[in-house]
């Protein structure tokens, strides 16, 4: 019960599999780690990467969103109870 809570129900909840949502999430993890380190070299350096971090973070909100705003459609879908007209 508890290694399901931990490891395939959010991921079902998002419509995807385990490995999938393990390679989706490390790559925004990436992302962040490479957004952070150009934030650092800007905190020493302020003429480099003065957009670098902010336009990185900005982007994978949008997808975030986007991908959100899928799955909560998809839930809505499956039980029944989606419009696109609405």
């Amino acid at each position: 019960m508890v290694l399901r809570r931990l490891f395939l129900d959010h991921p079902r909840e998002v419509g995807e599999s385990y490995g999938l949502h393990a390679r989706h999430a490390g790559a925004y993890g990436f992302r962040l780690i490479g957004a952070g380190l150009a934030a650092l070299v800007h905190a020493l350096i302020p003429g480099l990467h003065k957009h670098t971090a902010s336009r990185a973070i900005c982007q994978m909100a949008r997808e975030l969103d986007g991908r959100a705003t899928s799955a909560r459609e998809s839930r809505m879908r499956d039980a029944g109870a989606y419009d696109p007209g609405l």
